[in-house]
């Protein structure tokens, strides 16, 4: 058995006493197996829309892999951040306060944006710098990861930027995340984060303006319906706010739909979804509103799907209940204050890369990548010539809850958690039979002994239950090894000694060398 190289906190040494029990009922709630696993073996409290309550064996768990993420990291620093802190721009400032020179540079720092997260940012002169050592670091992690027997993939398109990002995920059922995968082109992909290949239709020759009587017809498809025509051949209005009220008017071809994170990112704020009094206090009239002739007011924005710049005749709203537009073009016929990528990847879509169409996985997304566009001149710092120049950023962020949930769907078996014994909170799990006996508790001194000199950490179970449960506890949390004394071993000449994921024990003689050649 390896000694150990990370450091745990104390925890109670017996099962008694440990904050948290095993549990035999499985709730119906819909989870990935390993937090299910989690769960039951007494890691992890969680109750439908509440945050995870991480009780002392799952705390223990995310420490150690807080410390392997961090022993991936030459010259690390830690900073300790405030919980508001929220976004890079506090990072930004802080930088600008603490960098003036390039010997300064490169940096690594380190900060726990949560209880069960991590967050690194690199400091570097120069974007290329800072690509290397971030990709540097992403590529050890990965490899810790995978030594863990995480199966994971990357998600190469991540939409939470416009900058270069990646992330780690787990394929698993029951997943809070979803994201497209092409089996032809193996890349995967977050929808937000890709634009669906669009069949742009043969080009047509202009034509006026005509206002018609469309009753009755206040969505797309009846619209389409009534006149004749293909959805694609019509422009769709879609309507959201932000806080200080301001409508934002999104226009794409009827047949696609928007993107609300693509949206948010190209407004560069929060929104929700335009509530009827909102558009009404704007004077949009809803289910017939168009950008064509839409008077220019301070409360209203429109932004263009890049679909709308088709050579089509298409089909809008004329902004009066019960009538539309044919022949409408754009730019001939209305302005949008920033034409953008909107549209909405869905699965069975075509694949941008190859065309073949793209599946949703669900899964466990639990570390991103991220490079930061410098701000014009701040932060910055002087090079060898006393010139200023901006420090290049890239930023990482690692749910620990996440990956250990993904460690352990990734390590279980029909009985319970097969934990890594890197990851271990004990090095073994000693059950005793028959404590009352003299030779047992002869021998359960005497193994305590031999284990406190061996270094080794270990969960005792000396309760009154039967074997079988006490047996049952112990492939639940799923410790790398058990070890069990009863009458029986003794009298055949020992301990009795079984790796979790073994299906058979041994006998192993009660001293040092014995124990040291287990594993």
């Amino acid at each position: 058995m390896d000694a150990d190289a990370l450091r745990l906190p104390p925890l109670p040494a017996t099962i008694e006493r440990l904050f948290g029990r095993t549990r035999r009922e499985v709730s119906a709630l819909p989870e990935p197996a390993g937090q299910t696993w989690l769960r039951r073996a007494g890691y992890l409290r969680r109750e439908p829309g509440q945050p995870p309550l991480w009780l002392p064996l799952g705390q223990a768990v995310l420490q150690r892999l807080r410390a392997l993420c961090l022993a991936a990291l030459p010259e690390v620093q830690s900073l300790a951040v405030p919980p508001l802190a929220n976004g890079t721009s506090w990072l930004r400032e802080v930088c600008g306060e603490q960098i003036r020179s390039y010997r300064q540079l490169p940096q690594a720092l380190a900060w726990d944006p949560s209880p069960d997260s991590l967050a690194v940012a690199w400091l570097t002169p120069g974007p290329q710098e800072q690509a290397d050592a971030a990709l540097a670091a992403w590529q050890r992690w990965r490899a810790d990861w995978e030594a863990l027997n995480v199966p994971l993939i990357e998600i190469t398109a991540v939409g939470n930027s416009e900058a270069p990002a990646r992330a780690v995920a787990l394929p698993c059922d029951g997943g809070p995340d979803e994201w497209l995968f092409c089996a032809a082109c193996d890349r995967a992909s977050e929808p937000g984060a890709i634009r669906p290949r669009i069949v742009v239709p043969p080009a047509e020759p202009p034509l006026p303006l005509e206002e018609v009587a469309t009753p009755d017809c206040q969505t797309i498809q009846a619209v389409a319906n009534f006149l004749g025509v293909a959805t694609q051949q019509t422009l769709k209005a879609v309507f959201y706010a932000t806080a200080e009220r301001q409508i934002i008017f999104a226009v794409i071809r009827g047949d696609l739909e928007v993107d609300a994170d693509k949206l948010m990112r190209a407004v560069g704020q929060p929104l929700h979804p335009a509530t009827p009094d909102e558009l009404e206090a704007a004077g949009i009239v809803a289910g017939f509103a168009s950008p064509v002739g839409l008077a220019a007011r301070a409360s209203v924005r429109v932004l263009g799907d890049l679909s709308i710049q088709a050579e089509s005749n298409f089909v809008a709203g004329a902004n009066r209940p019960g009538y539309h537009l044919r022949h409408v073009r754009y730019p001939r016929d209305f302005a949008v204050d920033r034409l953008v990528d909107l549209a909405l990847a869905r699965p069975g879509a075509p694949c941008p890369a190859c065309g073949a169409p793209l599946a949703a996985v669900d899964g466990l997304i639990w570390a991103r990548l991220q490079e930061l566009s410098p701000l014009d001149g701040v932060p910055s710092y002087l090079d060898a010539r006393g010139r200023p120049q901006p420090i290049a950023l890239a930023l990482a962020h690692v749910d620990l809850g996440r990956l250990h949930v993904a460690i352990a769907e990734a390590n279980h078996d029909a009985r319970g958690l097969c934990l890594p014994a890197p990851l271990a909170p004990f090095h073994v799990h000693v059950i005793v039979l028959n404590s009352d006996q003299e030779p047992v508790r002869a021998a359960v001194a005497e193994l305590t002994d031999l284990l406190a000199a061996l270094g080794w950490t270990a969960l005792w179970d000396e309760r009154g239950e039967s074997a079988g449960v006490k047996f049952a506890d112990a492939d639940l949390i799923g410790l790398p090894w058990r070890i069990t004394i009863s009458p029986r071993s003794l009298q055949q000449g020992g301990i009795e000694v079984k790796a979790r994921t073994a299906s058979a024990t041994r006998i192993v003689a009660l001293h040092r060398e014995a124990l040291q050649a287990i594993a």
